[in-house]
């Protein structure tokens, strides 16, 4: 608890994030990330950035798609002035992110898929001097905790799925979090 920020990273997750620094009394943060998508598919998602300008490439899908550096870091400004400055002035009212310098950081999120935006996130929280990177979500692919583990100080997950599904798949009732608790949550968080 000392010195502890919790810091949700979606907004499918900010309600575990919320429940969790309550339960442990610890601030709470919320760091804004949007997914960077194939110029020839926009389904797919081919990194991942922060409103740090932290961002993540999976390299192989840019490699074979054959989609130039420039075309990423392009996205990356794209995504934050048109995606995330505006959910920063919503959520945040402008203000940047708590300093996280020094502090203990637990990344929260409903579960974890291909891994981006939990490793954009903890390279921003890195970058930001965090003292320490935990992560915890109920759900992730074992191969994805495994490199997770070795990217943080330790992981909390109820459950590592050898044949991940979705991260749906594995909740009974899927939460859906409507944007008025969205916003409940952002006015409880003190700048």
């Amino acid at each position: 608890k000392q010195d502890c920020v919790v810091v949700g990273i979606s907004f499918a997750g900010i309600l575990f994030a919320h429940r969790l620094a309550q339960i442990i009394k610890a601030p709470l943060a919320f760091l804004f990330t949007a997914p960077i998508l194939a110029p020839n598919n926009p389904e797919c998602e081919i990194a991942m950035a922060t409103e740090t300008h932290d961002v993540v490439i999976n390299e192989p899908l840019v490699k074979s798609f054959e989609i130039s550096l420039d075309y990423i870091y392009g996205e990356v400004q794209r995504q934050y002035e048109d995606k995330m400055l505006p959910l920063i002035y919503q959520y945040r009212k402008g203000n940047p992110l708590t300093s996280l310098k020094g502090k203990r950081v637990l990344l929260v999120d409903e579960g974890i898929d291909s891994g981006l935006t939990a490793l954009a996130s903890i390279k921003s929280v890195i970058t930001l001097q965090a003292k320490t990177v935990h992560f915890a979500c109920p759900v992730a692919p074992i191969d994805v905790a495994e490199i997770m583990d070795e990217a943080t100080d330790g992981i909390f997950c109820l459950y590592r799925s050898k044949n991940f599904v979705d991260i749906g798949y594995y909740y009974k009732d899927y939460p859906v979090i409507e944007s008025s608790v969205i916003e409940e949550i952002f006015n409880s968080i003190k700048p």
